[in-house]
């Protein structure tokens, strides 16, 4: 009998043994979760204060190009402008396809203070605007009087230009600190205006704006009311018994510079990051 109870206390103590050791275990496994998933949470909020100062760095640095680019006297106005959106070294076809990016690198030189990036990247890319199809557009009537008032509105108030939204500007602001990278894009729409006032063009004070005549390629300035002048051309004078023999196409002159130029954000803006 009191074989057998010490037999069964041995028993016992074994499956105590391995029970404490089991539970020794799982405590030790609970442990190095724990340690990992703090490390990982850790980690990731590290990470989020990463991408949180790459994103107020991006777009603080988007809200300093956005002031320049309604600057016309400011270099990157100038360069938007005068280069990038005007010629075709970026991508022919202005008003019909969109352009390559061009991107311009920064890197500063030496230590950076607390905050300050690593590296900046813009990235610029151009697109014809909703209203591109405007710049030449058929300007016909079946009366004198309908098409005056036409072309009125074509040529805008005081015939200083109707406002056309020709292209579209995606500036893309890249920041990287301390590995992460976040990419802010934002998208405006240009509007343009284009002298249209051709009475003085006959002191060769020409409008940008023409209109040609049967599709054919004399340049004619409207000079007054229905009356064109072409040089070395006699005037011609559009009335409502001849209105059926001229098919007149508005041009605006894209070969020079918009009188007025302005940029308003448009709907389009995204955003991203990427660890390196």
């Amino acid at each position: 009998m009191h074989r057998r109870a010490r037999s069964i206390l041995r028993g016992e103590q074994g499956l105590s043994m391995i029970l404490v050791l089991c539970i020794g275990a799982l405590f030790v496994a609970l442990s190095a979760a724990l340690v990992y998933a703090a490390s990982v949470l850790t980690a990731n909020a590290n990470r989020q204060l990463l991408e949180q100062e790459a994103y107020q760095l991006a777009t603080s640095f988007s809200d300093v190009l956005e002031g320049e680019l309604n600057n016309k006297d400011s270099s990157f106005a100038k360069f938007v402008n005068e280069q990038f959106m005007f010629s075709q070294s970026y991508g022919k076809d202005i008003y019909d396809l969109e352009s390559q990016p061009k991107e311009f690198a920064w890197k500063p030189k030496g230590s950076q203070p607390d905050g300050g990036a690593e590296a900046i990247t813009v990235t610029l890319r151009r697109r014809p605007g909703d209203g591109a199809d405007k710049l030449n557009q058929t300007a016909n009537s079946t009366n004198a009087t309908d098409l005056r008032n036409m072309l009125d509105t074509l040529e805008g108030e005081n015939r200083k230009g109707m406002e056309i939204v020709d292209l579209q500007l995606d500036i893309t602001v890249t920041v990287t600190k301390n590995g992460e990278s976040f990419a802010f894009t934002r998208t405006y729409d240009r509007t343009v205006k284009y002298d249209s006032d051709g009475s003085q063009a006959k002191s060769k004070k020409l409008p940008k704006v023409y209109y040609t005549i049967n599709d054919g390629p004399t340049k004619y300035y409207r000079i007054k009311a229905l009356t064109f002048y072409a040089p070395g051309s006699p005037d011609m004078t559009i009335t409502d018994e001849n209105i059926g023999s001229y098919r007149l196409t508005f041009h605006c002159d894209t070969s020079q510079q918009p009188d007025s130029i302005t940029y308003t954000r448009g709907a389009k803006q995204s955003t991203g990051t990427t660890q390196e």
